[in-house]
């Protein structure tokens, strides 16, 4: 197995995404996937000086362009051809590599993908789906910022894939799905809500109803769907939120306390809280609906993240999450083909 990393994208590249890539060679060893770490010859070769490792697991891919995180996004695949972003999608795509890692620009990830590789047969739109760590196990949020505007059959498909998703890579069978929504009736909600809760009702195992946000965290569901646009603001607060507490928290004790020893104890707690609520822990996210397996990374991911990233990639590719997918999808080939006549009682 091969694992293209885009070297130079994230906020800490290409330093850190390169430590991230020798951490993760250095944890699983012999069972580590082939790397091919995508970037600048000169610099990748020069940081790979400074650490052991084993020569026939790593090959270097020359670039000679950097995708910015805040250019736009929606013709970097043409107007930077040369990228590490597009070429390590472009390994994916020739067969030369099983899988692509990155933390760089999302939208120019995602954009990528659909041109050069594509969509897995019958599906509509793809979608983030990263998995949010609680104390009760944590959930998978989709969709988490791919599509602003979405429609019910698009939703349902959003379930589907993150089912699969779910029970392949956290091993949890049969995973609860519960709809975003501002209130618990069924009946709740807007038109795009109102619609899509009959077909999940219908199609999708394990439907437990509509959840409100106030309830996310408390373990009620392994999959929370909603629009792009919602989700991605669900995500970004939570992950604010958590941030916030912890520095609150710190702050406030810090200030009151003189007990070394109950400091000493308060420490191991709170470090065990952040290890638990800390996503770099599970790595990146596939992009859920592309025909092959691209992960996206947070960011600001560390080495720590990027390792894990590449581990999640392993075990995507292993679990053989695309096949599921799209053998899940054909189950409801006929309703996603008429696609005009799901949930357009209530168009949006």
């Amino acid at each position: 197995m091969k694992i293209a990393l885009d070297v130079l994208g994230g906020d800490l590249a290409p330093m850190t995404n390169i430590e991230g890539a020798m951490d993760y060679l250095n944890e699983v060893g012999d069972a580590a996937a082939e790397l091919i770490l995508v970037g600048d010859k000169k610099v990748i070769k020069s940081a790979l000086q400074s650490y052991t490792y084993n020569n026939s697991k790593v090959h270097v891919f020359h670039t000679t362009e950097v995708v910015g995180m805040h250019e736009k996004p929606s013709r970097i695949f043409k107007e930077k051809p040369d990228s590490s972003l597009v070429k390590s999608i472009q390994l994916v795509k020739d067969g030369k590599a099983n899988a692509a890692v990155s933390a760089g620009n999302t939208g120019a990830l995602l954009t990528s993908s659909l041109f050069l590789i594509g969509k897995i047969p019958g599906i509509r739109r793809p979608a983030f789906a990263p998995f949010i760590p609680s104390s009760k196990g944590g959930f998978i949020l989709c969709d988490a910022g791919a599509n602003a505007d979405s429609k019910p059959q698009h939703l349902v498909q959003f379930a589907l894939m993150a089912g699969a998703y779910m029970e392949h890579l956290e091993k949890r069978p049969h995973p609860r799905v519960a709809l975003l929504n501002i209130g618990s009736e069924k009946n709740k909600g807007n038109e795009l809500t109102t619609a899509t809760y009959p077909l999940l009702e219908k199609l999708v195992d394990n439907f437990i109803g509509n959840i409100e946000a106030r309830y996310i965290m408390e373990g009620k569901a392994d999959i929370i769907i909603c629009d792009g646009f919602t989700g991605n603001i669900v995500l970004k607060l939570t992950e604010g939120i958590i941030t916030h507490l912890m520095e609150w928290v710190q702050g406030l004790y810090y200030n009151q306390s003189d007990d070394d020893d109950l400091s000493s104890e308060f420490l191991s707690v709170l470090k065990e809280i952040q290890n638990t609520l800390d996503h770099e822990e599970h790595g990146a996210t596939p992009l859920l609906g592309i025909n092959g397996v691209v992960m996206k990374c947070h960011g600001s991911a560390t080495s720590r993240g990027i390792s894990n990233s590449l581990l999640a990639a392993q075990k995507t590719v292993e679990e053989n999450l695309i096949a599921d997918i799209a053998d899940r999808l054909s189950q409801h080939k006929a309703l996603f083909e008429r696609d005009s006549k799901i949930g357009e009682t209530n168009p949006v």
